[in-house]
């Protein structure tokens, strides 16, 4: 039972971080009929996806990253499509938390941009250079504190909301497309798949399948709740700002910013501020180790200066040259991650058996992905 709880817990410890940041801005203007819609529809992609991905190993014999299944399954093509885009998809998350973590600092402390960036430096250059292990049983602390500061807001919703408009009349194909990234992202457990079947054993299928659908179900009751507790918070206390995500003009320090100052009691507040920040900072740990290791394996390997210039370097010069880059680049990472957790998955049971309807579902949500990315 302990290997089962710890591995719900693992695959639902990754979805939830900093995406939970990001979306209440990206689905105010959906109103919560359709922001739960698609979430449902995104959680229901991520199991299928990773089911999808562990039906892999069984048929392996052994837990393997995607990549390894897509070398040892279709070749070195395969292997290559799988490896870019991981690489890209890693670099572009920390690209993300970089600009989030910049955006906070900024706000809580009343940083300008280069000076929040250049804290934000010196904070990811500890970060790259300590164990990470250190950070998986911060990220795993973290996981409980957060579901229960989320508990918090919620039970801290104005009974009175004066009016907020959960459902917007003017929703339409070109406001819902641009949030497909955004909550894409945020569902982002495939990593974890070789561990949990690891931990679990490939004998027992059904229960790796069972840790995959509460691991995901929790991330998507999480989301459902946080959006309506943080955009009705945030229109009773704040309607100005609320306006203005409605605009699409603002970015996630301004937000947290907010949350904080209707907060009741200062230590409130400060509880807040420190889990936005560790919000950001556990994923960029867990994601800026896990490229750097892969990195060492490549050309760059032999000089640790060029590999942290990579890993640190493109996401300050990002930050500072892109306006709103946490939530831009979330949703440029959405689409990147469709590469190795909708396409490769698919394609790669597709030596084994025929494509199921589940499959063909998928696939053409990865599609949208792609296309809102791409075009709205």
């Amino acid at each position: 039972m302990s290997k089962f709880v710890n591995s719900v817990f693992l695959v639902s410890g990754t979805a939830i971080g900093s995406g939970l940041i990001s979306l209440p801005i990206s689905a105010a203007k959906l109103g919560m009929k359709w922001a739960v819609a698609i979430t449902l529809l995104a959680f229901l992609v991520a199991y299928k996806t990773s089911c999808l991905t562990v039906e892999l190993m069984k048929n392996r014999g052994r837990p393997l990253s995607i990549v390894e299944l897509s070398s040892e399954i279709s070749g070195g093509i395969a292997k290559s499509i799988s490896m870019s885009s991981l690489y890209a998809l890693s670099l572009a998350l920390l690209c993300a938390y970089f600009a989030g973590t910049s955006s906070i600092l900024g706000s809580f402390f009343e940083l300008s941009s280069m000076l929040s960036a250049l804290v934000c430096i010196a904070v990811f250059w500890v970060l790259f250079l300590s164990r990470a292990q250190v950070f998986n049983k911060l990220n795993s602390g973290m996981m409980f504190v957060l579901l229960t500061l989320i508990v918090c807001v919620i039970c801290t919703i104005p009974v009175n909301n004066n009016g907020f408009n959960a459902t917007p009349m003017n929703c339409d194909f070109a406001t819902i497309m641009p949030f497909l990234p955004i909550i894409f992202t945020s569902f982002g457990v495939q990593n974890v798949c070789p561990y949990v079947a690891q931990n679990m054993g490939l004998d027992d299928m059904k229960a790796i399948k069972k840790v995959f659908l509460i691991g995901t179900l929790i991330p998507a009751i999480v989301y459902v709740s946080w959006i309506y507790a943080v955009l009705a918070r945030v229109y009773v206390f704040d309607n100005a700002l609320y306006i203005r995500i409605l605009e699409g003009n603002i970015d996630v320090g301004e937000l947290v910013g907010s949350l904080c100052n209707s907060a009741h009691f200062k230590f409130e507040a400060v509880i807040l501020k420190l889990l936005s920040l560790f919000a950001i900072l556990t994923s960029a740990a867990g994601t800026g180790v896990g490229l750097i290791t892969s990195l060492k394996e490549t050309v760059l390997g032999k000089s640790k200066t060029l590999i942290l210039f990579v890993v640190i370097g493109i996401p300050t010069a990002l930050t500072l040259l892109i306006p709103n880059a946490f939530i831009r680049i979330l949703s440029f990472g959405g689409m990147i991650a469709t590469t190795f957790v909708i396409f490769m998955p698919v394609f790669l049971n597709t030596k084994m058996r025929k494509l199921s309807i589940s499959d063909v579902l998928c696939f053409i949500f990865g599609m949208l992905v792609v296309w809102a990315e791409l075009f709205m």
